[in-house]
């Protein structure tokens, strides 16, 4: 599910972390079974040759001599040590860019290498600060995202950082640990935004008047638990040395900047601060014309460290997968092997293999080869996805059957109305002042806008109306909000935090006949309402029908929807991979003051069993009438 876009440059999707108590890396066995396979390849049968003999030979002589790797460090159960020691520490400056490579979103920045490693750059924490307030002042100036800064505290091995609206973290550089006090609101834009972002717009334009959305006084939220992160527990060393405090630059990103929806890169010549994954607006700078050919052992290792220790925090369906923790899961799967090798196309296919094979969610995804790949993996599917594009082709065929040119956004079959989109998107465009929805046929606000002015004519012979969500594959929350708005009335959008136990349950009206009031003639609620929803309807295409079936007012006709209760989480790996995970925000619906997340899909009240049958509008209608005894 996506946010609404911010600006040109950043199509924001929501973003969690969760603490990582009771989830220690440190559980990795002493030996493993990848340990044991690499030993048993070694292992050499008598030699019946002298060639064989040599071979062995050498074999054991460069065995003998070789320094550790980062395979090795890991059998033994080191990886995840960090070895307090004093560090040689080098600075350099870098370009810096934000967003995209316009000479007007270019800056510089200053990194730290320790012992010479100048793969994995660190930043200070002024560094640090100054970036966030680019970054939040360039994607989220509309919101207050100007605003931002940091006071810093520094008080020996601990520093504490207090946000300007006052909420504050505590770095301890001695036990290499991160304690946000409050993470939902330390991170949020502007302290008058929820505490969990699900809805961007606020009700307003520019000038103050009602825009579209109201917020109910039935809104509320509640505030979650102390978040600690636990780096130093993964081998990750956060450094206090000199007078100065320095923090890997990937783990800035995947904590802090990533739940701006903004995520870094660096390819040993710049830095990059990338909104979602597409790469697009940076390949120029971004894929230099020589990378290297390996990645070091350093490198290989920390980018290891890192992965298990973001995806410990981010991933949000651990539980649902029965995982550990990703070092235990990287073992069991064979993938540890190919993530510690040094070849960027083997460990790159081994994350392409994680995220859209054993992660199978289709939230999740592998989204680009990073700097030194030489080519993009293979796409590996898992089967729930599969099987997914194969219903989607199914019921792609059998609407071109009936509409061969294209579905209408709006049509009535006699005195049933249908509305059609396959994506959520929020356009934010100004009806109010003239725009014709016609003009816009992408924008779901629009097209809602539209069939409402239709449905509610003088003179409309319209009954039932129908929201057609069989090919939906989900999109931005405004919009998802506004359908919700106008079939009910009042409408509601739950989102559940399970890092810090933050529930935020967030109502709303809409305004559908533009006349900036929100009053009982904005909803599509005394109509018989229905919404045919496949398993292709996913993430806001499951969203919407699971509030409708909760709301007792709209029936859900055809297959089981599609799930995806989690808000999509971009991220990066520290050699350059930007891919994306299921978050930990969920979506949900509240009953009885409860929380319930929607990942298992909406069932029908009604089977609609052929694909061909929900585009047969003639049939459909007369079976709706047949349900209603018309």
């Amino acid at each position: 599910m996506k946010k609404k876009t911010m600006s040109r440059l950043l199509t924001a999707t929501l973003v969690v972390c969760m603490v990582i108590s009771g989830c220690s890396a440190l559980d990795t066995p002493e030996a493993t079974s990848v340990t044991e396979t690499t030993e048993t390849k070694g292992e050499e049968k008598e030699p019946d040759s002298t060639e064989g003999s040599v071979t062995g030979i050498k074999e054991a002589e460069a065995e003998a001599v070789e320094e550790e790797t980062a395979l090795s460090l890991w059998g033994k159960g080191e990886l995840f040590t960090v070895k307090e020691k004093e560090y040689q520490i080098e600075t350099k400056t870098l370009p810096l860019y934000i967003g995209d490579t316009d000479p007007e979103n270019t800056f510089e920045i200053e990194v730290a290498f320790m012992d010479g490693v100048t793969d994995i750059p660190y930043i200070t924490l002024d560094t640090m600060e100054s970036l966030i307030a680019r970054v939040t002042g360039l994607f989220y100036g509309a919101q207050g995202g100007e605003k931002y800064s940091l006071e810093i505290e520094k008080d020996a091995d601990t520093v504490t950082l207090t946000r300007e609206t006052q909420y504050p973290a505590r770095i301890d550089f001695a036990k290499d640990t991160i304690k946000f006090y409050d993470y939902d609101a330390f991170i949020r834009i502007s302290d008058s935004d929820p505490l969990l972002d699900v809805i961007a717009s606020n009700g307003f334009n520019e000038d103050g008047k009602p825009h579209l959305f109201q917020k109910s006084d039935s809104s509320f939220e509640r505030y979650g638990d102390p978040v600690t992160f636990s780096p130093g527990e993964y081998g990750i060393d956060l450094v206090a040395q000199g007078g100065e405090y320095y923090l890997p630059l990937q783990l800035v990103s995947d904590i802090i900047l990533s739940q701006y929806s903004v995520t870094t890169l660096y390819n040993g010549e710049a830095v990059f601060a990338q909104a979602g994954g597409n790469l697009d607006a940076i390949a120029d700078k971004y894929y230099i014309s020589n990378p290297p050919a390996e990645r070091s052992q350093e490198l290989a290792a920390f980018n290891y460290k890192e992965l298990c220790f973001a995806l410990d925090a981010l991933y949000g369906l651990k539980e649902q997968h029965n995982i550990k923790n990703f070092d235990n899961l990287f073992q069991m799967t064979g993938l540890a092997v190919d993530m510690l090798s040094t070849d960027p196309q083997v460990a790159g296919q081994a994350l392409a293999d994680l995220t859209i094979k054993y992660f199978d969610d289709s939230h999740s995804g592998f989204i680009s080869k990073s700097y030194m790949m030489k080519q993009e993996p293979e796409r590996n599917f898992g089967p729930s996805i599969i099987n997914r594009r194969d219903d989607k082709e199914r019921y792609t065929k059998a609407r071109e059957k009936y509409y061969p040119d294209e579905i209408p956004g709006y049509e009535e079959v006699g005195n049933t109305a249908y509305i059609t989109f396959d994506e959520f998107y929020f356009a934010d465009v100004d009806y109010y002042n003239g725009e014709k929805t016609e003009d816009h046929p992408e924008d779901t606000v629009g097209l809602m806008i539209h069939a409402y002015n239709e449905i509610t004519r003088e003179g409309s012979p319209i009954e039932n109306v129908v929201l057609d969500l069989s090919n939906n594959g989900g999109g931005m929350a405004d919009a998802a909000a506004y359908v919700i708005g106008m079939f009910l009335g009042d409408g509601s959008i739950c989102m559940m935090n399970p890092l810090s136990g933050a529930l935020v349950s967030q109502n709303f009206k809409i305004d559908a006949n533009l006349d900036r009031k929100f009053d009982e003639k904005d909803s599509l609620r005394n109509y018989n309402l229905f919404c045919l929803t496949t398993s292709k309807s996913f993430s806001c295409g499951n969203l919407v029908p699971s509030v409708f079936k909760n709301s007792n007012r709209v029936m859900i006709l055809g297959q089981t929807s599609g799930g995806g209760a989690c808000v999509v989480q971009n991220l990066t790996t520290a050699d350059g991979c930007p891919f994306q995970i299921s978050g930990l925000k969920r979506l949900a619906y509240m009953k009885n003051g409860s929380f319930y997340d929607i990942d298992q899909g909406v069932t029908p009240d009604f089977v609609i069993p052929k694909p061909e049958q929900f585009y047969d509008r003639q049939y459909l209608t007369t079976y709706i009438n047949g349900l209603l005894g018309i």
